[in-house]
């Protein structure tokens, strides 16, 4: 879509949360106040099992204003079981699995009006937003840019960059799912780093809930956790040219437990990029103007 200035775009914000207390109030209020900068903009929530208010909070929200839906679960142990066929190494349910159940009970909740929007904005409410103009200021660079997804760029508390669990480049084309502890002990390390503002890093896969999808892109795939035959396949076609001789050197053949799970996991966003990439979705970005800090 071309676009002149944020006035001219239709935009749905998107969000799972549970529990999300004080964070989601933060970041609804400075969220609301984008409303004025665009066309249209209206909200779809997922939540499940919250205990502190966060169900009650949304269903009062989605009464007070026009353009706010929500959809909330109650999950019993039973069901927690059946959406989990991994655990961890002491014996917990997969948070993995999890938020890929969620993410992807959000993306069929909004199918049948996601059509109506120029872009989506898919943001966790457990993230602190700062400066919500940065949103407004990302949409601006990208004007005369064409692309699919622009992911921000959340920081630790150190201010360096966090979420290298969904990253996946030409330099960093391995996770843990193959790389296992060489991938926790060096290259987290190696993504995880300041990095100054005014990039735009082309990326195969990063964070994706903190970003901003072309709608036609996000609908074009689904969430997925697991290194399965359909991942093995897209990951095959992945550009690995510039990855490190050490790299390849501790990579395994085949996918691998790690991260104190009992079995191969992956972080969901990656099987989501990589299958919006195959149907033609392939401009990822990075925008290192666009800046948050995750609460942990």
């Amino acid at each position: 879509m071309n676009y002149e200035t944020t006035k001219d775009i239709k935009l749905l914000v998107i969000g799972i949360t549970k529990n999300g207390g004080f964070m989601l109030k933060h970041n609804l209020k400075k969220l609301l106040k984008l409303r004025k900068k665009f066309m249209q903009l209206d909200f779809c929530f997922y939540e499940n099992n919250s205990t502190d208010g966060t169900t009650e909070f949304l269903e009062n929200l989605s009464k007070k204003y026009n353009g706010i839906s929500v959809l909330s679960e109650k999950i019993d142990s039973n069901q927690c079981a059946k959406i989990c066929r991994t655990k961890t190494t002491d014996g917990k349910l997969c948070r993995i699995e999890l938020i890929t159940y969620a993410r992807n009970k959000l993306l069929e909740f909004i199918k049948p009006i996601a059509k109506n929007y120029d872009f989506i904005l898919n943001i966790d409410m457990d993230i602190l937003i700062q400066n919500v103009n940065d949103i407004i200021k990302t949409f601006e660079r990208f004007k005369n840019e064409s692309f699919d997804c622009v992911s921000g760029c959340g920081m630790t508390k150190w201010l360096k960059y966090r979420d290298a669990y969904a990253f996946r480049s030409k330099e960093f084309p391995y996770g843990p799912e193959f790389l296992g502890d060489y991938w926790w002990n060096t290259t987290v390390h190696q993504i995880q780093k300041r990095y100054p503002k005014g990039l735009i890093i082309p990326v195969f896969s990063a964070f994706g809930g903190a970003a901003i999808y072309k709608t036609d892109a996000y609908l074009s795939s689904s969430y997925n956790c697991y290194c399965d035959d359909e991942f093995l396949q897209r990951h095959e076609k992945i550009d690995k040219s510039n990855a490190s001789i050490d790299q390849k050197k501790n990579c395994s053949s085949k996918p691998i437990a790690n991260t104190n799970y009992t079995e191969p996991i992956i972080c969901e966003h990656v099987p989501f990029h990589y299958q919006m990439r195959e149907k033609g979705f392939n401009k990822i970005f990075i925008d290192t103007s666009w800046k948050f800090i995750f609460k942990d």
